[in-house]
């Protein structure tokens, strides 16, 4: 048959045919795929059909010939798959209601008939905050640009106000960093980066960036950026909250240690004080937001004695904001 009316696309649109719309219980045959492609606007014939099954079994397809026509034997997700990747995007408060909506359907794509019609059924999208912003796709995109041609970039970061406005930080001030690697915590996505101004490894929301842009310098900061753990990273910046790093030994109630565990990692000593305490060593930013974690486990400092202190001074600091009598 000559090439006319769409045939150099064909086989393409028979394999998305098969993605689509194809699995052990919806075999296509031969004559109804020519139906579903000239629906399409291309003309075919059973015997070209025919070949282009062979030629996509060959090329290393999955296509199964069954009893009643052809259809996909294997997919690159299981349905279980695909159903975590549907719940961590719609858990996501920092993608949009809308593109979380567009996402979830390209997902579905990847699964067979049966299996979209019950993912569809199962997809909850929950209702997000209206500042949830489609520019982050377009900032990851320049970090990952960064991260692949080994570039610096900039960006300007913004700040609530106390009017509830998203306005940028310092007056607009212009930060220029080198990307290290992005992380997610906390539902957030942040870029961990090394300032080249401070010479030091500090992280960024990715949604609070603006006018992300890939610069024609190479990154600086090697060493430091070399020496990162993401999952170390994440663990010591309790909420991704700036502080100065040290090691600490914490006393709570032996009924916490599986939250503490989940916080730190499993690799953290666990050792008895008294019948109803233990104690632990975490190295950890210490910053008010650790506190406050600590504050809401009934957790103490009891080493290294100045951090004891520092942290029994945030307390008193609490109480007396509240105004309560001791």
């Amino acid at each position: 048959m000559p090439h006319v009316g769409g045939q150099k696309l064909k086989i393409i649109n028979e394999y998305q045919i098969l993605m689509e719309e194809s699995d052990e219980h919806h075999q296509i045959n031969a004559i109804e795929m020519t139906r579903r492609l000239k629906a399409r606007g291309i003309p075919a014939e059973r015997k070209t059909v025919y070949k282009d099954m062979e030629t996509l079994i060959d090329a290393g397809v999955d296509v199964v010939k069954g009893e009643k026509g052809y259809y996909i034997g294997s997919r690159v997700f299981e349905l279980a798959e695909l159903k975590l990747l549907v719940d961590a995007v719609g858990a996501s408060k920092f993608i949009s209601q809308r593109k979380t909506k567009a996402l979830v359907s390209k997902l579905t794509t990847l699964a067979g008939v049966e299996d979209a019609a019950q993912l569809q059924r199962q997809v909850v999208v929950p209702e997000k905050a209206t500042s949830a912003d489609e520019k982050i796709f377009y900032t990851i995109d320049v970090i990952y640009q960064c991260l692949d041609n080994d570039r610096k970039m900039s960006f300007k970061y913004q700040e609530w106000t106390l009017t509830k406005e998203m306005k940028p930080r310092h007056g607009g001030k212009l930060y220029v960093v080198s990307p290290a690697f992005l992380i997610r915590n906390d539902e957030n996505y942040y870029l961990v980066a090394y300032d080249d101004e401070n010479e030091e490894i500090r992280h960024y929301r990715v949604d609070k960036m603006v006018s992300a842009e890939m610069l024609d310098k190479k990154r600086g900061g090697k060493e430091e950026r070399l020496a990162l753990n993401p999952q170390e990273y994440a663990r010591k910046h309790v909420s991704m909250f700036a502080g100065e790093e040290c090691t600490v030994t914490i006393r709570y109630k032996k009924k916490l240690v599986g939250v503490v565990l989940d916080k730190f990692g499993s690799e953290i000593d666990v050792r008895p004080d008294g019948d109803e305490y233990v104690k632990s060593r975490v190295s950890v930013a210490v910053s008010p937001q650790f506190y406050g974690w600590l504050t809401g486990i009934g957790a103490t400092i009891c080493f290294p004695e100045e951090e004891a202190t520092k942290f029994r001074e945030y307390l008193l600091g609490v109480i007396d904001s509240k105004g309560i009598q001791l």
